[in-house]
This record gives C-alpha cells, structure tokens and sequence, in this order.
C-alpha cells in the first residue's frame, strides 16, 4: 500500500465516523484497546479490525511475547514516520498470532483491577499537579480529560475540523 492510498483511505474512515454515533462509539472502544498508537493508526485499526484489543509488529510479537502471525493473516496498516519520510507498516492484533511455544498459549493483557490500580491512578493524577479525589469515578474522569486536554487540539487537525467548529468539537469532546 502507498502511502497516499493509506490516508484516502482514512479520509473515508474519518466521514463514517464523524456521520454516526454508533462509529464512534466502535472507534472509541478500539482507541481503548490500542491507546499506544497514534490517532491515524487508531483509525486504520478501526477500518480493518474494529475488535482489535491488542496489536504489535510482526518483530514485537516474535522477540517479546514469542508468537508468530498465522499463515494467510493480513496485517492492519500504520504510518511509520521517521523524520520526513514516510512509510507503511503493517501491525497484528493477537487475535492473529500463535504461541510459538506448544505449552504456553495465553498473553496476559493489562486490565484496570480498582483494588491493585487504585493507588496508581491517583498518583499519575497528583504527578500533573492536580488533587485526586476519593470517588473512583472522578480519578478516571480527572485522568482522562488531563490527557484528552493534551492532545484534543492536535485531533480536531487530524479530523481536518474547520476552524470555525473548532471551539464546539472542543466542548462536545
């Protein structure tokens, strides 16, 4: 795949999403699962997996969790930008994988535990300066408009928002 092929191809995933709640919702869920890419690949993973819940490289799957993509399997494609070059690379979902091992099959993914994780949300709440409360509820609330605040700007020009519904796409996020 070109690069251009990728973001005409995003461009189209972008209107559906941005036309339907029901899309957005789908996309949202699969930002949760992904959080570690960027918004383009977010979007490519949505176009191609909507049920992804874990993607990596082909290397990242062999060197660190010892699994191989199956046979036949059709990578999702990503962005990989190295300073102003551009190219396409391809990521898998473990859905797509195998152990590489006959007796271990399972990947452990992180889930939020309150009892376990509790402490170290109202830490990374307290490291952006602000106070943490003690309704589990608003922590999560907190943290993530911290960091929606962060980086909402940087979506509405990925989204290619006119700047005149700038402001209200700000408020409706």
């Amino acid at each position: 795949m070109r690069t251009n092929d990728f973001y005409n191809i995003i461009e189209i995933v972008k209107q559906d999403i941005l036309h339907s709640e029901k899309e957005y919702l789908k996309l949202l869920k699969v930002i949760g699962n992904n959080q570690r890419y960027d918004f383009l690949s977010q979007l490519s993973i949505y176009d191609k997996n909507p049920s992804a819940t874990a993607c990596a490289s082909f290397d990242v799957w062999r060197e660190r969790f010892n699994r191989t993509v199956m046979r036949g399997q059709r990578g999702i494609p990503v962005i990989n930008s190295t300073g102003t070059f551009q190219k396409i690379g391809y990521i898998f979902d473990i859905s797509q994988t195998i152990s590489m091992d006959k007796n271990v099959n399972e990947v452990e993914l992180w889930s939020f535990d309150i009892g376990k994780d509790e402490k170290a949300l109202k830490d990374m709440i307290e490291s952006q300066g602000y106070s943490a409360s003690e309704i589990m509820n608003e922590n999560i609330y907190s943290l993530s408009r911290i960091y929606a605040d962060k980086s909402i700007y940087e979506l509405a020009n990925n989204l290619r928002i006119e700047d005149e519904d700038k402001n209200s796409f700000v408020h409706f996020m």
